[in-house]
């Protein structure tokens, strides 16, 4: 395989992940969220609260698209804002209880999809996988 295909493969994956996702939110009755809405959502899954610029930073969005997605979860009823007690310009994230309550089925997709595409991997090879794009993106940045 030429290695010059890396990027078009990237692409490739990157789209037929998004729309297997897409297709199992649907399927599950959360057809209102989209992939970067669940980035979100497993973001603010590991920590109780997380400021907004944290989470623009760990999905790589700038603030505006992420202040319209936050907004849309908000609505959605899956997070709230939370002012910060130390500092008031601080706005944080926080997961409510229907979001909570929705998170066995977002974890059943996320291991069905992850499973999905790691089929016929070894252990070693994920690692081996996961070392050499983690070394393509350093060298982009």
């Amino acid at each position: 395989m030429n290695p010059r295909t890396i990027i078009y493969l990237i692409s490739r994956i990157r789209d037929e992940f998004h729309r297997r996702l897409n297709s199992e939110l649907k399927d599950k009755g959360l057809g209102q969220l989209t992939t970067t809405h669940a980035d979100i959502l497993f973001a603010l899954a590991m920590s109780k609260r997380v400021p907004m610029q944290d989470i623009a930073r760990m999905i790589d969005r700038d603030k505006s698209t992420l202040t319209a997605l936050v907004d849309k979860l908000q609505d959605l009823g899956y997070v709230e804002r939370v002012r910060d007690t130390q500092d008031q310009r601080v706005v944080n994230l926080q997961l409510t209880r229907k979001a909570y309550s929705i998170r066995p089925v977002m974890l059943g997709i996320s291991r069905s999809l992850l499973a999905g595409l790691y089929k016929g991997f070894t252990e070693p090879e994920k690692k081996d996988l996961v070392r050499l794009l983690d070394k393509l993106y350093k060298n982009l940045k």
